[in-house]
């Protein structure tokens, strides 16, 4: 993955649209010297994730409601002057038996290829948008707990190369696997933390940094968690600053998920509705990922995959860069 040196040429207009195992996601974004500016930034939750779980395919309903979205984010997406809209999908594309037939439908349904990113290139798209292409100055692990996966990269300094590594987990696959009751027992929330410490325990050693890294973690899982935690913590940033998950806060945001069902964590905390359920599963992966790479503070970044999808295709000038596959 190569670093961007910001050209002088005239800021443009991007857009990148996300298919994940919770949401279809477009991020429309002016894309100049300073990073994207957004545009447009909503989702629509399809929940496909689910449905390959349940199916091992994705079936023509589903099929036509993910086509309905991309073709309507396409046109939102040139309203706002955007040259190209570039589609990506990630863990619910991988494991769908009819992957062919559904990527053959949208590019004749829609006129544009939906690309399936393999981990690798998920995670190196996602470090970019994290980063906005500059060189990494020091130890970062950068987390992306998603619905149906996980992806962890780590970079130690500029002149190594990011490592992946992935569980084959996320918020929605783990609920579904150990959580009936709502809100949890602690017996589920229990069992969410030992599967969650058994599972990342697994991961390579080779994501070791030699020294304390900085921890970023993006997605619905970690922006949602955050506005259940102490508003001095990581509910309200002061200044602008970046929002924050300690992890000394995890056991006490479990005793509120063990007393609020879904609904109430929809009302009181503004948290998305299909998340409020996924919530003590993200924990869980949230709490046991900072303790394996010995972190007492994660911080929240807004920028994630989207806006790195954005970067590739603009700065290389291409619908879809080589390095990525």
């Amino acid at each position: 993955m190569p670093s961007i040196e910001r050209s002088a040429r005239a800021s443009r207009v991007g857009a990148a649209v996300d298919v994940g195992s919770n949401s279809i996601h477009l991020l429309v974004g002016l894309v100049g010297p300073g990073g994207i500016q957004p545009l447009v930034d909503e989702s629509d939750l399809l929940g496909l994730g689910d449905v390959v779980d349940r199916d091992g395919h994705i079936p023509d309903a589903s099929r036509d409601a993910m086509v309905r979205t991309l073709e309507r984010y396409a046109t939102a997406a040139a309203a706002r002057g955007a040259e190209s809209v570039t589609f990506v999908a990630t863990e619910p594309l991988r494991r769908a038996a009819n992957q062919a037939r559904i990527l053959e439908h949208i590019l004749v349904t829609t006129g544009r290829p939906l690309h399936v990113l393999s981990h690798e290139a998920e995670a190196r798209l996602t470090l970019l948008g994290v980063t906005g292409g500059t060189v990494v100055g020091g130890p970062l692990i950068v987390v992306d707990i998603g619905g149906g996966s996980t992806e962890i990269i780590s970079v130690d300094d500029g002149s190594a190369g990011p490592v992946v590594g992935v569980l084959s987990t996320g918020s929605s696959r783990l609920t579904k696997a150990l959580v009936v009751h709502d809100p949890p027992t602690w017996f589920e929330i229990n069992a969410l933390r030992a599967e969650s410490r058994r599972l990342v325990e697994a991961l390579p050693g080779v994501l070791h940094t030699a020294r304390s890294p900085r921890c970023v973690m993006v997605g619905g899982t970690a922006s949602n968690l955050v506005k259940l935690l102490p508003p001095a913590v990581g509910g309200t940033p002061a200044a602008g600053g970046p929002r924050t998950i300690e992890l000394v806060d995890l056991p006490a945001c479990f005793d509120l998920l063990s007393r609020e069902p879904a609904d109430a964590l929809v009302t009181r905390f503004a948290v998305n509705r299909r998340r409020a359920g996924q919530l003590t599963a993200g924990g869980a992966l949230v709490e046991a990922l900072m303790a394996r790479f010995g972190v007492d503070q994660a911080e929240i970044s807004g920028a994630s995959l989207r806006e790195g999808a954005i970067l590739a295709v603009a700065e290389a000038d291409d619908p879809w860069p080589s390095w990525l596959g």
